[in-house]
């Protein structure tokens, strides 16, 4: 079963981050990506405009990494936010 992604996309001061949210077998995650992560991983300036459009031109890349994470490690859905680092976008070969 694949997941469903929701169609907004938030910044989060507080997280100084990317938000965004998906369902799958009826658990809703939300997964979190630092403004680090996304200004490191994709080498630009070190905005928060720029991590939130680094995000949105690479949203498909981040909701199949997302989804992988989910299914291949078997998340719970109620323990917070799933954070997504810098390393994991190595890992995962985003």
């Amino acid at each position: 079963m694949a997941m469903n992604f929701e169609g907004e996309a938030w910044w989060d001061d507080k997280f100084s981050g990317v938000k965004f949210a998906g369902s799958i077998n009826g658990k809703r995650y939300i997964f979190a990506i630092s403004r680090a992560a996304l200004i490191d991983f994709f080498q630009t300036a070190d905005t928060k405009e720029q991590a939130f459009s680094n995000f949105e031109e690479n949203r498909s890349r981040f909701e199949r990494l997302a989804e992988r994470r989910v299914v291949e490690e078997k998340l719970p859905h109620d323990d917070g936010p799933v954070v997504v680092t810098y390393l994991t976008c190595i890992e995962y070969q985003l």
